[in-house]
């Protein structure tokens, strides 16, 4: 016999749904801990029955799922999103949330979301934090440019870039000044900008150097790199991400995976492609896309492609770099199959026959 067990987790308490065949549903409701899960668990575990258990995706479901995975015979991560198009209910109460997962497991159509190992989550997370100081610092440099302006300083000190090792000198002299007025202030400003961009720039020095180091450990970092324009940003963000290519079937859901394919509305004989649907992981797109750029400078086939999607209208430069990305995501997973290096020449042929 098997027992279904549905977990809605929220911060303070977890309500638990166990469907059984033949049986009246149980509810039970304690705190969100992950003793009590597992004490939980163990109480409904018996010689003659197996444990499924799901809950759905969230921040902590990483850390629950490994946490759990020994006290269950499975354990399924479900998306949230996609569960509201196959069980619609009038009412939403965490009772009815989770026997809808248990009903849902127990029939085999819990839309699962893949749960990598906790190093590739630390992976993710490393790469994601990067990004965010990346965006931090950018945003610091122009808060120091507005404040500049704001006090009548529109042009650097020494060159046309605002931001060599001389211009900032130069706007460390000017926050060192003497500050008696409050028409004077907005130099202590700038010093606080100051000290913040070079504790962003820091953090962004040191994280960058961890995450070449732990790059250097993937066998498949080289191989991507042999794509002319990919460097090691784009290529660890995608294998992160991919982390195992063989739950990609076709390339269309490996490009559907981070979003870079197109929606589709398609309704009788009309049959309508609209944009991307940016899904998945944005940072991937992001990297994916900006790769994209460089690409078509320095592989001459990727070039041609661009321009025949182009068809010489200027107007379509966005629509033939997205086609570019796309087509980047379909030869790296070729390339992560096969083991084979980058082939300017297969690619010219593949990119002829599309």
């Amino acid at each position: 016999m098997s027992k279904y067990i549905g977990f809605d987790v929220d911060s303070k308490k977890t309500v638990a749904c166990v469907v059984q065949k033949g049986k009246k549903d149980r509810y039970t409701t304690f705190e969100t801990d992950i003793e009590q899960m597992q004490n939980f668990l163990k109480q409904q575990s018996k010689d003659t029955e197996r444990l499924h258990l799901t809950f759905e995706v969230s921040g902590q479901s990483g850390y629950i799922h490994d946490s759990l995975l020994n006290s269950v015979h499975t354990i399924t991560v479900g998306n949230p999103a996609k569960m509201t198009w196959i069980y619609r209910t009038a009412k939403k109460t965490d009772r009815i949330d989770a026997r809808k997962q248990a009903v849902l497991l127990s029939i085999g159509e819990i839309p699962k979301v893949h749960m990598p190992k906790k190093h590739v989550r630390q992976w993710r997370a490393t790469i994601q934090h990067r990004r965010k100081i990346v965006s931090s610092i950018t945003q610091v440099k122009n808060r120091i440019r507005a404040l500049l302006k704001s006090v009548g300083i529109n042009k650097p000190a020494v060159t046309k870039n605002w931001w060599t090792k001389a211009n900032h000198n130069w706007m460390l002299q000017l926050a060192a000044r003497p500050t008696e007025t409050i028409q004077s202030a907005w130099q202590l400003t700038l010093a606080d900008m100051l000290n913040q961009l070079e504790l962003f720039q820091l953090q962004l020095k040191q994280r960058t150097k961890y995450l070449d180091q732990y790059l250097q450990t993937q066998p498949a970092a080289n191989l991507i790199m042999t794509i002319p324009g990919i460097g090691p940003r784009t290529t660890e963000a995608v294998l992160a991400y991919t982390d195992d290519i063989k739950r990609f079937s076709k390339n269309k859901r490996y490009c559907a995976y981070f979003g870079l394919t197109p929606r589709l509305d398609e309704s009788g004989t009309t049959r309508r492609l609209g944009h991307i649907s940016k899904q998945g992981p944005s940072v991937v797109r992001w990297l994916i896309v900006e790769a994209a750029w460089r690409v078509v400078k320095k592989s001459p086939s990727l070039k041609l492609f661009f321009e025949r999607v182009m068809a010489g209208q200027k107007n379509r430069k966005k629509i033939a770099i997205i086609a570019v990305a796309r087509k980047l995501l379909t030869i790296i997973r070729a390339m992560l199959t096969t083991g084979e290096l980058f082939n300017e020449q297969l690619i010219s042929k593949y990119c002829y026959q599309q």
